[in-house]
């Protein structure tokens, strides 16, 4: 029942309307009993008439227009309560979603590390829809069935206490019948929702790389997964449907046997002389009413149990804590551009780092960089890198040590203010379906389109973009799948110029590029790098030529730091090998191309 109280909890805010609510609902369901009260009068005048009892014609006419004005007022409320109904589930579902998806927002990054998306948008969608309907029903069916249950038997109880007792213990029977047939119910739905989210998880995977899946042919493999998924989840649901209509049939039969006692005994007393032909007509309509609430009673817990079992998950995201966090007071990152050029913008001071309790990646890494320098971050593939990066960006908590900004440590000061003095041009480029100026305009959303164009101009993506048929306004497609990796990386870096951040972080920028290529988005990265406080992670000497000073990352430690001439001069040294194997791959064979890059892991 925990995340049943979680969800009345997360949705107090809609009380008045559920209270709003509550009274039409009310109002219709008494006026839902006033007509069995109408037909006891009108049966008991027509019984007096037939024997021989003068009755005015009037009265019946008084009495079937409040049956109609019942009626009507019935249509009126039940219409304008379900209108209601429309809009509250509809601001809740947007509710939800909005505090669902600003929670995965805040998130850190650690967290995305160990989920697959399709997993946890499955169940955002199933845990705002079990939430919706377990409110809509609460509301549309336990309200009015239990006032009905209620009323219904206080009226026996004035014609006779031994029938509202009877009806009265029959409650907790069908109840606990109902609650035995929902845990049957729920124990197979947690196995059915866990293969389904990573079904689904492995089916939004597969349309996102379906370049990939179509490349090796990997369809009827694919497939057969989704299909596997679905069988195991047929297989539960006809042995949780068994099992279900199982239960239901007893509480039925249990039902139908006990109202046959019931009815049997208002005829029995009614053929007696102790009930009127009206009374007896009331206390067969209030008989069938009960029904309702009865059968209501299955449907609710089977409503509370697949609200349960449809919200745990959602309820879990929202329960769990990002690790990374502001401090209370935390400042607002500024970098002032008054300051001297010679003073260092960014320092690592004995820096630790581990993905987990067991595998240091970084030790004891420490330098600095001054303001509008450009240090390239150098090593082979593995040796903590992007690690770096990622722990500049404060997507990671360090171990041990600290990272100065303007002599600010990073964690004293906002992540939104960190993030905005940054521009990050990653190896792939990660573009958002829509067009091409909005994609750009990502950098600074209030951004003009002259502002843009501009920024395309410098990134050298402008020539390409006006010979689109829709020029800036042409769809580039879910990740940017419509344009070639140049293209897109110039774009990438027309969205980080258009940002104007004092910090760029290149993250193999143009690794995954053809020459011809590279030397276009190298124009581009000239432009963005000018007057600009820069980190670059590269392996080709041409994107790190120009770099003030060089980190040789090896085996988590600084292997090397120093200006390029310098590090050179070391012919040992990693950097100075990298740079004798790229002059000699110029001119070498295939075959002895591969065999030297077989001394170095210098993919990634």
């Amino acid at each position: 029942m925990g995340p049943i109280f979680k969800i009345i909890s997360y949705t107090r805010r809609f009380k008045w309307w559920y209270i709003g609510m509550g009274i039409f609902i009310i109002t219709v369901s008494l006026l839902g009993l006033a007509v069995p009260l109408l037909t006891k009068q009108i049966v008991d005048l027509i019984v007096s008439k037939v024997t021989g009892t003068p009755v005015e014609f009037s009265k019946f006419i008084f009495l079937l227009s409040l049956i109609v004005a019942a009626d009507l007022s019935t249509t009126v409320l039940t219409a304008f309560g379900q209108w209601i109904g429309d809009m509250l589930s509809v601001r809740l579902q947007t509710f939800l979603s909005k505090t669902f998806y600003e929670h995965l927002l805040a998130l850190d990054i650690g967290y995305y590390d160990n989920e697959i998306t399709g997993r946890i948008v499955n169940k955002m969608y199933r845990g705002i829809t079990s939430i919706t309907d377990f409110i809509q029903s609460m509301l549309n069916n336990f309200l009015p069935f239990f006032l009905t249950a209620l009323v219904t038997i206080i009226l026996l109880a004035k014609y006779s206490l031994l029938l509202a007792i009877f009806l009265t213990l029959l409650f907790p029977i069908y109840i606990l019948i109902s609650h035995k047939s929902t845990l049957a119910w729920k124990k197979y739905e947690e196995k059915k929702n866990k293969v389904n989210d990573d079904s689904q998880g492995r089916v939004f995977e597969s349309i996102v790389g379906i370049r990939v899946v179509k490349s090796f042919a990997a369809e009827v493999i694919e497939l057969a997964s989704f299909v596997r998924a679905r069988k195991l989840i047929e297989g539960w649901t006809l042995a949780q449907s068994k099992e279900w209509h199982v239960y239901d049939f007893a509480r039925r039969l249990v039902l139908n046997v006990i109202l046959f006692g019931a009815f049997a005994y208002i005829v029995y007393w009614t053929f007696n002389r102790r009930y009127t032909i009206g009374e007896m007509t009331l206390l067969m309509q209030l008989i069938q009413q009960a029904r309702f609430p009865l059968f209501a009673m299955s449907f609710i817990l089977g409503q509370i149990q697949q609200a349960s079992a449809g919200s745990k998950d959602f309820f879990e995201i929202l329960d769990t804590v990002s690790k990374i966090k502001d401090k209370p007071g935390a400042k607002k990152l500024v970098i002032s551009g008054k300051a001297k050029s010679a003073q260092h913008l960014i320092e690592f001071k004995d820096v630790d780092f581990s993905y987990d309790k067991v595998h240091r990646v970084l030790k004891n890494i420490s330098f600095k960089i001054g303001r509008n320098e450009k240090m390239a971050l150098v090593g082979e593939s593995g040796e903590g890198k992007s690690t770096i990066v990622n722990l500049l960006l404060r997507y990671y908590e360090l171990k041990s040590g600290a990272i100065y900004i303007s002599d600010v440590d990073i964690r004293d000061i906002t992540q939104s203010s960190l993030h905005s003095n940054m521009a990050v041009v990653f190896q792939d480029s990660l573009l958002f379906s829509g067009t091409i100026m909005e994609n750009i305009r990502y950098g600074k959303p209030g951004a003009r389109d002259e502002e843009v164009i501009e920024a395309s101009v410098a990134a050298n993506a402008h020539e390409f973009i006006e010979k689109l048929p829709d020029r800036y306004r042409s769809i580039i497609g879910e990740r940017g799948v419509k344009l070639s990796g140049g293209q897109k990386q110039r774009i990438s870096i027309a969205r980080a110029i258009l940002k104007n951040a004092p910090i760029i972080i290149l993250d193999e920028a143009t690794s995954a590029l053809d020459s011809k290529s590279e030397l276009l988005v190298q124009k581009g990265l000239d432009k963005l790098l000018q007057n600009r406080t820069s980190i670059i992670i590269a392996h080709r000497l041409s994107t790190i030529a120009s770099a003030n000073h060089i980190l040789v990352v090896s085996k988590g430690v600084v292997g090397q730091y120093g200006v390029p001439a310098e590090l050179l001069k070391d012919k040992r040294g990693l950097y100075a090998q990298m740079v004798a194997l790229q002059q000699s791959l110029l001119s070498a064979t295939p075959e002895e191309r591969e065999k030297k890059l077989k001394e170095f892991d210098l993919v990634g």
